[in-house]
């Protein structure tokens, strides 16, 4: 990575930042063993030079009683204007919780945060009356499961820290200040206690305990970044696989996870059972990490589509979501 500007106290540290995005820069430090000055520095022109984007919390959103749609769009006779008013209104939607184009069979690709149908229908109902004309196909998949894997593509002697958000749905016993750091949280993880307080109207001692209790009740999942791929040389890759069989999935996704460059699995219900997502320098790479897993799956994976993902937004629980429940 030294011909994007980072060195390996940059790349130590984005891995140390992607498994708690959270820590302090004492904890950094202690970590690295470089001064707290020194940590603080080094995070802040990363942020400047957009290697990272954000610092953001994942959730365990089936904890929450909601659940993901993943949708995929393929347009037709549109114009740069229409297509932008299309970004523009999906990405400004308030249920909308991870925002893609595509290159491949789709031409966009998002994730809808939803307590049942009905919240799909309040999406799908008002966007074809504004963008019908323009849509010539879609494709509408359940998210029973979500694996991320640390980011360690830019440090590949990383270990992996493996994270599932599974299906089990469950209503939560939280109240409106749980709903308001969840959401504060989602969109800024190194928010400090003090501006949580100030932001919800409260007291610092009661903001760390409401944390701890979300971790404990496994609401709030991990720390972690939102980054560039740009700035690091790398292209975001998506493979959906169409399987003979659930039951292999376990196995493919395990597998996959072991290679550095895997980022995500997901598992759905609909056209595809299984995405697997890999953070490469060109396809030539993604076609030889595909070939393998092609290889030792050859049994079970009866198709695939490969997208490139350019990423627009990324925030795994919306602002107003918590309002549902109150």
């Amino acid at each position: 990575m030294k011909g994007y500007g980072l060195d390996l106290t940059d790349r130590k540290l984005l891995y140390e930042l992607d498994l708690n995005s959270r820590a302090s820069y004492k904890e950094l430090a202690t970590k690295l063993r470089i001064a707290k000055e020194t940590v603080r520095f080094r995070v802040t022109r990363l942020v400047q030079k957009r290697y990272i984007k954000n610092f953001i919390t994942t959730m365990n959103t089936s904890f929450l009683n909601q659940f993901y749609y993943k949708l995929f769009y393929k347009f037709y006779r549109t114009s740069p204007a229409i297509d932008q008013k299309i970004v523009s209104y999906i990405q400004n939607h308030k249920s909308v919780a991870y925002f893609a184009s595509t290159e491949g069979r789709y031409d966009l690709l998002f994730l809808i945060l939803s307590k049942d149908m009905g919240d799909l229908y309040r999406f799908l109902v008002p966007f074809r009356e504004e963008f019908g004309e323009y849509i010539l196909e879609q494709q509408i998949l359940t998210m029973p499961s979500v694996h991320r894997f640390n980011f360690r593509f830019f440090h590949e002697t990383g270990k992996l820290l493996h994270t599932e958000y599974p299906l089990e749905l469950k209503e939560p016993d939280i109240d409106g200040l749980d709903y308001a750091i969840i959401e504060a949280l989602a969109k800024n993880a190194r928010m400090s206690l003090l501006d949580l307080a100030k932001l919800t109207d409260s007291e610092t001692n009661v903001i760390k305990y409401r944390i701890r209790k979300l971790k404990e009740k496994k609401i709030l999942g991990s720390h972690v970044l939102d980054i560039n791929f740009d700035a690091f040389g790398v292209e975001q890759f998506q493979v959906d696989f169409s399987l003979k069989n659930h039951s292999i999935i376990e196995k493919i996704i395990n597998y996959a996870a072991q290679n550095p460059k895997a980022t995500f699995a997901t598992v759905t219900l609909g056209k595809y059972d299984l995405a697997l997502e890999f953070a490469v320098h060109n396809i030539k790479e993604l076609r030889g990490i595909l070939n393998d897993i092609k290889e030792k799956f050859s049994d079970s994976i009866t198709d695939h589509d490969v997208f490139i993902l350019y990423e627009h937004s990324i925030n795994w629980f919306p602002s107003g979501r918590g309002k549902l429940e109150n």
